[in-house]
């Protein structure tokens, strides 16, 4: 079995089961290695939700795939600077500092629902 990969992330919906996340050399470095069925489990607050990582790729944030998914996922509302400036006080709060992430590449995954009991 896979260890557990915990990310700081709202839990991607049925409907949309992606999440954009920020990648550096510490940064979500145990997910960029992961491979598909590995479980990841998103942490929100309190909230811990466990997934299956079915696929993922690198893509530039400075490009129209990057808004394109942003918008879908996150809401029409969404702006790439709030999301770096989000990005980046997390890599702040986790003691990488402010550059603690690509600024230039993110991850896009997709995940889908697990049975817990086969965990």
């Amino acid at each position: 079995m896979n260890k557990l990969i915990r990310i700081l992330h709202a839990t991607p919906k049925e409907l949309k089961p992606y999440a954009l996340l920020p990648i550096g050399l510490y940064c979500n470095a145990k997910l960029q290695k992961a491979y598909p069925g590995s479980i990841i489990e998103f942490w929100t607050d309190w909230r811990h939700d466990k997934r299956e990582l079915v696929r993922k790729c690198k893509i530039a944030i400075n490009s129209s795939i990057f808004t394109f998914m942003a918008k879908s996922i996150y809401g029409s509302h969404i702006r790439i600077a709030d999301m770096l400036n989000r990005w980046e006080a997390m890599a702040v709060n986790e003691g990488w500092g402010k550059d603690g992430f690509n600024r230039e590449e993110c991850l896009l995954i997709e995940v889908c629902t697990i049975n817990e009991d086969e965990i």
